[in-house]
């Protein structure tokens, strides 16, 4: 095996999203292969624990602050990451709205459109004009398991979830002759806020975790394998995939 296959030295990652949960753990690990990490999230603030993780593995560290609900936002942050050098690109920031479909309100479904299919769609197009200029470069979307599924609950998530997937294919198919790769990681039941209300109820938390092969719920670093793969040399034939991280859910 090449010993640069999961080499990032020199790169810099874009992961939206990584001050805590899946987004901290992937930033975490790009930066332990050797990657500077560039983060955007609404809640950031200097001295951050994902800046003082990132920094203390010598790595450099910048944040832009941004609500992607706010498409004025969104347009602002996307115009100051043009101008960055980036190799790397993790659209992992989202949200989930949670209501049945006859009480999901169009507010609901609205921020939720905006913030977890056009904010990575605006951004994904930003980071990828220099990408395409250097004939290089990595985007990975984060989907779900509601990228093939229907879920409950969740109408506005999985719709823009499913969006996701046929996103990360249909820019894959545009982008690999220009020499960047697209691919999405569909995480499946892991603990993080944004699922701590399934995961508080105990029923439903039962009624998941007996569907799991793997028998628990994953951890956000669980995740983080996988996007070093689909950042690193070692995916440079792979592109438009959807990857399940899931403990075997999909195939129960």
């Amino acid at each position: 095996m090449t010993s640069n296959f999961f080499d990032l030295t020199g790169k810099t990652a874009l992961v939206t999203g990584a001050r805590t949960g899946i987004g901290f753990a992937i930033a975490r690990g790009l930066a332990e292969h050797g990657a500077d990490i560039i983060t955007v999230s609404s809640a950031i603030e200097p001295g951050s624990e994902i800046e003082l993780a990132v920094t203390a593995l010598g790595r450099k560290f910048k944040s832009y602050k941004c609500d992607f609900k706010n498409r004025e936002q969104t347009v602002d942050v996307c115009k100051k990451l043009e101008e960055e050098r980036i190799d790397i690109l993790v659209n992992n920031s989202g949200l989930v709205n949670r209501a049945s479909f006859l009480e999901h309100s169009e507010k609901q479904w609205d921020e939720t459109i905006e913030a977890d299919l056009t904010a990575p769609y605006l951004i994904t197009k930003a980071v990828t004009k220099q990408m395409v200029e250097r004939k290089y470069g990595k985007i990975i979307f984060i989907g779900s398991m509601w990228s093939f599924l229907g879920g409950q609950n969740v109408i506005s998530y999985t719709a823009a979830k499913t969006a996701i997937a046929g996103l990360t294919r249909g820019i894959s198919n545009e982008l690999a002759p220009l020499g960047v790769r697209v691919n999405a990681i569909a995480p499946g039941f892991i603990k993080t806020d944004i699922n701590k209300v399934v995961h508080n109820d105990a029923d439903r938390a039962a009624a998941i975790t007996s569907r799991i092969p793997m028998g628990h719920w994953g951890q956000p670093s669980d995740l983080t394998g996988a996007a070093i793969f689909l950042s690193a040399p070692a995916s440079d034939y792979i592109t438009g995939v959807v990857l399940p991280v899931d403990g075997g859910f999909l195939a129960n």
